[in-house]
């Protein structure tokens, strides 16, 4: 009995922070970038100082306990072992590509997210005090920000339907 529960529980946190990953993402591109830009300039700094970094943050903490709830479910759950033959079935090739997708969905707010967002952020800095440079480079920053969101998200939905065809396998 007590080992269902932690099944149910874990899962179900797997799950959650899962949603909660990609529907940060997806109202980061949809909501708070587009709503952003429409704000006037001198307002857009100050704001994204405040919200960015928390995004960012936001969004690895939930990757880490998506990630970490995954391996976690494989242990109790006690199919850990059916991912030595992938090719074995339905369910360990959909959890492999699941696990590849959502590793590569961490890495890129990682690796180019984070960084892309620090430079906005000075850059911003800078085009408030009159630096004309940083003024042409901020809507490229913006919009390497919104491609990796999309990305994301692409990758975070095809993620989320092979978790579903491994649920029904």
């Amino acid at each position: 009995m007590v080992e269902e529960w932690a099944r149910v529980l874990v899962q179900w946190l797997h799950v959650t922070a899962g949603v909660l990953w990609i529907g940060g993402g997806s109202y980061t591109l949809f909501v708070q970038l587009p709503g952003m830009m429409a704000a006037p300039p001198e307002a857009r700094g100050p704001v994204m100082a405040q919200l960015g970094p928390r995004q960012v943050s936001y969004l690895l903490r939930v990757a880490e306990l998506t990630l970490a709830t995954g391996v976690l479910q494989l242990i109790v759950t006690g199919r850990a072992g059916e991912l030595t033959a992938p090719l074995g079935s339905r369910w360990a090739g959909s959890i492999l590509l699941g696990i590849v997708g959502a590793v590569a969905i961490y890495a890129l707010i990682r690796a180019v997210a984070q960084p892309t967002l620090l430079k906005l952020l000075d850059a911003g800095r800078r085009a408030a005090a009159g630096d004309a440079e940083a003024r042409t480079q901020t809507p490229l920053l913006v919009a390497r920000i919104r491609s990796v969101a999309q990305v994301q998200i692409g990758i975070g939905f095809a993620v989320l339907l092979v978790m579903v065809l491994a649920r029904f396998s």
